[in-house]
């Protein structure tokens, strides 16, 4: 359970902070412009009574919002983990650092009590006739060691991908994924008006 599902959380943690940005929406409505009936300049030449060209004039006007600080979501984490996340709008990412935090230090104590408790045990039974000590004490001292190292480094990790993740979502705040894939929001369309005389 300690590797896999770890490893597995702070990924998905990394993940969501990327992705998050593609699908809040941080623009306004669009405001659509109106449409006209215009002759586009190439087909002046070609312009007949039979057929008549529709163009939407301008781009669609669009509201932005005004962009996060990154310095404010990077100090902010940095002083209380999880406070760049509120900041950006990313509500449900805090809870999530609290409880990895929460989850990661509470082992992190409770193995600290194991390797002092096996420590001074084993630190007993060193003795003039067995001056190694009891090895099962030994080796419960080492693994309680090894475990308090890695959640340590558990809880490390977290603190930095929370800073990170904050950074990242401010910087890609007003970031919006456009279905229009031709960077423009101007379309053409050709429409044939039949004129009976």
């Amino acid at each position: 359970m300690k590797s896999p599902l770890l490893y597995s959380l702070i990924c998905l943690l990394f993940i969501s902070s990327v992705g998050s940005a593609q699908y809040i929406s941080r623009y306004e409505r669009p405001i659509s412009a109106p449409l006209f009936f215009v002759p586009l300049a190439d087909s002046l030449i070609h312009l007949n009574e039979d057929s008549l060209i529709a163009a939407q004039i301008g781009t669609v006007d669009t509201t932005i919002l005004p962009p996060k600080s990154t310095t404010i979501a990077l100090l902010s984490s940095m002083v209380i983990p999880g406070a760049g996340q509120i900041y950006n709008g990313s509500y449900w990412k805090t809870p999530v650092v609290w409880g990895l935090g929460y989850y990661f230090y509470s082992v992190y104590r409770n193995q600290d009590n194991n390797y002092n408790k096996f420590r001074y045990q084993y630190d007993t039974s060193i003795t003039v006739k067995q001056p190694n000590g009891d090895t099962q004490l030994r080796s419960l001292r080492d693994f309680h060691k090894s475990q308090r190292n890695e959640f340590g480094w558990y809880i490390a990790m977290t603190y930095i991908l929370n800073i990170l993740d904050a950074y990242v979502d401010a910087a890609l705040y007003n970031f919006e994924v456009s279905p229009n894939l031709q960077g423009r929001s101007e379309w053409r369309m050709r429409v044939s008006v039949p004129i009976r005389k």
